[in-house]
């Protein structure tokens, strides 16, 4: 899965400045009126990316999701871009009209983002000094923004795709397995490090395959970092 390029320093050459982070415990009436506006303006498409880490930043999109939602006209299309992290399956599946919207699945930077019809922009970016959030409608940062997000969104996987294992416990045994299969560690050494026999740790192998309907370990490998459900790469000192 290829994240979303953006450069730490100064991520996108966007018009605006950047709004100073919040006094704690005050809430920003600019980004919030700006992300709905740029939502109630749209008249084909609204794309949006939630990838901010929770906890490490000032979320914004977010919180105003389902204020969001509601803003869209009828027959607008809706996309998310989501990480395991930031997908919120109540929230996602319980507000706005209709089918509500298209989520997919992806390993993204450290962003929010909501576009209008690739004619207009918010970003809200995790920078060294903060989070710095930027409106724009010039042309050629926002056309950047937009044909990122259509490249991702090309080659992310749909979240019905994405097979359900049950309980949070059975979902990390599944996790910890595809990271198995990703280093190609042998089943006994995999069992080991699982605290599980070798049998027990194939039958895991065999189903997951037959969830991922992958023909091989490699292709339900590929299919894993599509669906991002393999664990984080373990940093080593």
């Amino acid at each position: 899965m290829t994240a979303l390029p953006l450069p730490a320093a100064a991520p996108l050459p966007i018009g605006s400045p950047p709004r100073p982070p919040a006094a704690p415990g005050s809430r920003d009436p600019g980004p919030a009126e700006d992300a709905r506006a740029i939502v109630r303006g749209a008249g084909q498409h609204v794309s949006i990316i939630l990838a901010l880490p929770q906890g490490t930043q000032r979320e914004v999109l977010r919180s105003l999701l389902p204020m969001l939602l509601d803003q869209a006209k009828p027959d607008v299309r809706v996309r998310v871009l989501c990480t395991r992290h930031t997908y919120d399956r109540r929230l996602l599946h319980t507000i706005g009209a209709g089918a509500g919207p298209e989520v997919r699945l992806a390993r993204l930077d450290p962003i929010e983002a909501v576009m209008a019809d690739g004619r207009t922009a918010l970003a809200n970016l995790r920078a060294e000094a903060g989070p710095q959030i930027l409106t724009t409608q010039e042309a050629l940062p926002v056309q950047a923004l937009h044909t990122l997000f259509n490249s991702i969104w090309k080659r992310s996987a749909p979240l019905s795709a994405r097979p359900d294992f049950g309980d949070r416990r059975r979902t990390r045994l599944v996790a910890e397995i595809l990271g198995m299969l990703r280093v190609g560690a042998t089943d006994e050494v995999a069992a080991r490090a699982l605290s599980i026999s070798v049998r027990t740790y194939r039958r895991h192998v065999a189903d997951i395959m037959e969830r991922l309907d992958a023909r091989s370990r490699f292709e339900a490998g590929l299919l894993a970092a599509e669906l991002d459900m393999l664990p984080p790469p373990v940093e080593r000192d």
